[in-house]
């Protein structure tokens, strides 16, 4: 038992490691480090920091993931704001609700990502640990930095001063 928790601790380490170091540089690259945070922001004061759009949509498929998991349900469709095309992840079809031709969006005025407006409750919750996952191991990121600079520092000085 005690030998499966420090397996589980280290597989957590080994993971929260990797992904805090991945998410941090793409989003660093692609300038989206605080989409997570805004997005949050816009989705908790939605009167501010949101607009209504609708969606008419085209088509929904499942999307079965790489290795035929869960997935989720993606729809396209056309804007009515701008006629432009967009593809929106929504987790299952069951939250679009009865109408299949038009759905009514948020769109973030912060970062432009589109939500659904009248989805339950469930969709909204999966946003919001989605969003602080990333807020998580972007913040990690800096804790496994410091650990790192400490150290190396620490090994440089046992390296100087030994004979």
């Amino acid at each position: 038992m005690k030998n499966t928790f420090k397996l589980f601790l280290v597989l957590f380490l080994i993971f929260n490691i990797m992904g805090s170091i991945v998410v941090t540089i793409v989003d660093l690259y692609k300038n989206r480090y605080f989409q997570e945070y805004e997005n949050l922001k816009s989705l908790k004061n939605g009167k501010l920091y949101m607009t209504v759009d609708f969606l008419f949509i085209k088509s929904g498929t499942q999307d079965r993931g790489s290795d035929n998991g869960i997935g989720s349900y993606v729809i396209q469709g056309t804007l009515l704001s701008n006629n432009s095309e967009i593809e929106l992840a929504i987790g299952k079809q069951e939250f679009l609700g009865t109408d299949l031709r038009r759905q009514p969006l948020y769109r973030s005025k912060l970062t432009g990502d589109f939500f659904l407006k009248n989805a339950p409750e469930e969709y909204y919750n999966y946003k919001f640990i989605s969003f602080y996952i990333g807020i998580y191991l972007k913040f990690s990121f800096y804790i496994i930095i410091g650990i790192v600079i400490y150290l190396t520092i620490k090994h440089i000085k046992n390296r100087k001063y030994r004979i």
